[in-house]
């Protein structure tokens, strides 16, 4: 039981140390890419760099941050960034981490316009 109880109490510790709480405060915050234009069924991992008051994370994953897309209909986007294009048309991919927050917007074409413009090109 013992054993057990300093299991929970280690993940607590370490769950209050790398989540957007105020035991740090965050100065900056980017996604990465801050545009993007893709085609439908296209899936894509988002990234962030984030810096916090006493230096860098050298892993951004540890943090706790919020994904959230502007239009679900077009891009969805999982709460690791993960994103999934649906639909034509425009979305924002939002991160968010205390009052700091980045965006991309992604542009989803459909793939056969996307080829006839390649056509044209070459």
């Amino acid at each position: 039981m013992k054993h057990l109880l300093v299991i929970i109490a280690t993940i607590i510790l370490f769950t209050s140390l790398f989540s957007c709480s105020k035991d740090f405060k965050v100065t900056y915050l980017e996604i990465c890419p801050d545009e993007l234009t893709t085609t439908i069924d296209d899936t894509l991992q988002m990234t962030f760099s984030i810096v916090y008051e006493g230096g860098n994370f050298d892993d951004p994953n540890l943090i706790q941050v919020e994904w959230n897309s502007s239009n679900s209909e077009i891009v969805e986007v999982s709460d690791s960034g993960l994103i999934i294009t649906k639909a034509v048309g425009n979305a924002d991919i939002t991160v968010s981490c205390q009052d700091m927050s980045s965006t991309c917007n992604v542009t989803v074409t459909d793939t056969a316009s996307q080829d006839s413009a390649l056509s044209k090109i070459i």
